[in-house]
């Protein structure tokens, strides 16, 4: 495989540094002959950044990359432990690589980060399931391992860990409707890929129980505030609402906040439903019931597979099923449902 830059492919296309840029990044700001001369030349020379087909031929300290884009939020803090404790148990070290904005940001950072040699790169959420990643995985990156958690590409050098959050989500409705609530909330942010399949589960859940879907409230981030101020919008347009699933632990505790300082009783009024049991369900009163997907067997499941990558042995995706925690935000007491 050549060791082509974006330098030699513009001047073998006869075009600027800057469109080739445009192809291998999917923008639609491309004329369409000018495309395809571009990407004769990469499908011609198979473009890679050299310093990946360097990488390959190491051997010895083995260092592979861990991207996510905010790893203050505890479910990517604690999936990145379960993955960095795993790996090490085999001598792999990891670096840590948080983006602020994905789109632009991730090509520069995954030749930031093979060009310190990494072997593999593992994607944390599904952030990156968007057109920008997908297509310079496939054409830039052809030949790289990538391992993801909760991104789905289906491309040959991807390998992918995935909870199946829809039938978590669609196992929380079911749930509370079996504790007899009618009138049931979801609170999500639609800009994620996961959340919106958080979302398909919830409606159809609903579905199935026959319930009306009028309580979805979209928040901007997954923040305390944001779902503070989406559970104050839910019960302000809807009073008779008696249970609210959040998409994401945190927003789950923002509405928590809402209702202790509006006195409104948890469960007894209004259960509450988090999402990704993560540490924080357990830091608000009450506890947070809370679906369970498995961050720990998640993370461990991704570092085996890229172990597997590495070591040249066979490596298949993962489907996780998710589970539920029960605790006192829709009980009065608590256990682990793990069906």
């Amino acid at each position: 495989m050549q060791k082509l830059t974006i330098y030699d492919i513009s001047n073998l296309s006869g075009v600027s540094v800057t469109t080739v840029s445009r192809v291998i990044n999917g923008s639609s700001n491309v004329n369409k002959e000018t495309r395809k001369r571009v990407e004769k030349v990469i499908e011609e020379h198979g473009y890679v950044p050299k310093q990946s087909v360097r990488n390959f031929t190491q051997t010895g300290f083995v260092v592979v990359g861990l991207m996510m884009d905010d790893i203050r939020h505890s479910y990517m803090s604690e999936l990145a432990y379960s993955i960095d404790q795993e790996l090490r148990k085999w001598k792999v070290n990891v670096i840590v690589c948080n983006i602020v904005d994905v789109e632009r940001e991730f090509i520069g950072q995954v030749d930031d980060l093979i060009d310190k040699c990494v072997k593999g790169i593992i994607l944390l959420g599904s952030v990156f399931e968007n057109n920008i990643c997908k297509v310079a995985i496939e054409r830039r990156y052809r030949g790289f391992p990538f391992v993801t958690v909760n991104a789905n590409f289906s491309l040959p050098n991807v390998y992918e860990v995935l909870q199946d959050q829809a039938q978590g989500a669609r196992d929380a409705v079911r749930y509370l409707y079996g504790q007899g609530r009618r009138n049931i909330g979801f609170v999500f942010r639609n800009k994620s890929q996961s959340d919106r399949k958080k979302l398909l589960g919830f409606k159809e859940g609903m579905m199935q129980c026959n319930l009306n879907m009028k309580r979805m409230f979209e928040v901007e981030e997954l923040t305390l505030d944001g779902g503070k101020a989406a559970t104050a919008s839910m019960i302000g347009r809807h009073p008779d609402t008696d249970a609210v699933i959040y998409s994401g632990d945190l927003l789950a505790v923002g509405g928590t906040h809402y209702l202790n300082e509006t006195q409104i009783q948890i469960p007894e009024q209004v259960a509450v439903i988090g999402f990704n049991n993560s540490s924080c369900a357990g830091y608000c009163y009450p506890p947070l019931t809370s679906i369970d997907n498995r961050i720990s067997e998640s993370g461990k499941a991704a570092a085996k597979i890229l172990l597997n990558v590495l070591n040249q042995q066979a490596a298949e995706n993962v489907m996780i099923k998710c589970g539920m925690v029960v605790r006192s935000s829709t009980e009065v007491y608590s256990y682990r449902c793990t069906d």
